[in-house]
């Protein structure tokens, strides 16, 4: 009986975790396509099946810090981390907690003032009231738990995930003589974003090389979503949950990418060249399809996209706080309500001081820093002392 257990990728736990990182992934920017067509739809054709090999990589790095925290029972990235840096932690756990903390004030701020004024178009709400829903919303969902995070995400994501699903099977069937004249014709951009370390405007003939570097960086910044994705396994008994939960969330994650990847593609050159179309490319696809539901349907696709991408950081970052802050407090519940309500106001004040323009440029060199401090050790380290404490238990 307990063999059978072992074997069973898929239980509520690992499909709870895949739902998690769909739903972290799935902010402003995926929900947008402002993503999309920076990294990978606008070099060419290659550009739009880029996203296999970055989910691959997302996928297993994930499952290092997942089996990590399972086999050691430490769930904050801080705890885990250590294990899995091993006699190399003490800088590297540094440099984790860095940009992680940097990405859940970018990301979070990010969420929070769209979700503003995605309350003040549509409900003719103050800005301020919609960010102050936000900050509540978020809370609540965060303070319960990671069960309620694990619920929450695959109620969203399925919310989200049929949203997406009309968008691209209306978009597919109506532009897919285009996207199959682009494939044939081998339709690459001959002035695609040109991948630098700096903030660059050039551009360059697209490239595989040029695609590959886009492709890397996008993995490298979704990275720092590790925290709050491995604290939601939580629970977790055996490997195969992590791996299950890994395997699900990289194919998840992968369908809805690579299809909203080929919608924008569909749209090249003008939808990277025209300004408008280029702000907002989902937006201008979902125009064109002349469908009235999805002009109902998206602005709740974007909603949900937003307080699921907040939940994920912010609750990755409660489990990080809570052991170090508020001691002597009693009662758990009111301890993480501060916690959750404090990071959220120390993103909303970032979000007001006119700083928003930052995250666009933070991801890139957010990029390159989880290669070097965070991506690279867990392959190296992380992953050999998985090996090792398997060896132990033998």
């Amino acid at each position: 009986m307990e063999e059978n257990k072992k074997r069973n990728y898929f239980t509520s736990i690992s499909i709870g975790v895949a739902t998690v990182w769909f739903s972290t992934h799935c902010g402003a920017g995926f929900a947008s396509g402002t993503q999309e067509l920076q990294y990978f739809s606008n070099h060419g054709w290659f550009g739009v099946f880029m996203p296999i090999l970055t989910f691959i990589i997302i996928g297993f790095t994930y499952y290092v810090g997942l089996e990590t925290a399972r086999q050691t029972d430490k769930w904050s990235y801080e705890g885990w981390s250590k294990e899995a840096y091993g006699n190399h932690s003490r800088f590297l756990t540094l440099a984790m907690d860095f940009s992680i903390v940097i990405t859940t004030i970018a990301a979070t701020a990010a969420t929070i003032a769209t979700g503003g004024l995605l309350v003040n178009k549509y409900f003719h709400l103050p800005v301020v009231m919609g960010s102050i829903l936000m900050i509540a919303i978020v809370t609540l969902i965060c303070v319960f738990g990671e069960k309620v995070v694990r619920k929450n995400a695959m109620f969203m994501t399925a919310a989200i995930v049929i949203i997406v699903s009309i968008v691209l099977v209306a978009g597919l069937v109506k532009f897919a003589p285009q996207i199959s004249k682009l494939m044939s014709e081998g339709y690459v951009n001959p002035n695609s974003s040109k991948w630098s370390i700096s903030d660059s405007s050039e551009t360059v003939p697209g490239n595989i090389g040029n695609a590959l570097l886009w492709a890397l960086t996008y993995a490298g910044f979704q990275i720092s979503a590790i925290g709050g994705i491995t604290s939601s396994f939580k629970g977790g008994l055996h490997k195969e949950e992590a791996k299950g939960a890994m395997f699900m969330g990289a194919i998840i994650n992968i369908i809805m990418l690579v299809g909203i990847c080929l919608l924008i593609f569909s749209g090249m050159p003008e939808i990277y060249t025209n300004e408008t179309a280029r702000t907002l490319p989902t937006i201008y696809i979902v125009n064109q399809l002349d469908i009235k539901i999805l002009s109902v349907l998206y602005p709740i696709l974007l909603f949900l996209a937003l307080i699921t991408t907040a939940v994920g950081f912010i609750f990755g970052m409660i489990q990080r706080i809570d052991p170090y802050v508020l001691k002597g407090m009693k009662n758990p519940l009111i301890k993480k309500v501060i916690i959750s309500v404090v990071c959220l106001i120390i993103c909303y004040l970032v979000s007001t001081q006119g700083l928003m323009w930052i995250v666009k440029e933070a991801y890139r060199y957010l990029g390159i820093f989880n290669w070097i401090f965070m991506i690279i050790p867990l392959w190296i380290f992380g992953y050999k002392n998985i090996k090792k404490r398997d060896k132990e238990r033998i």
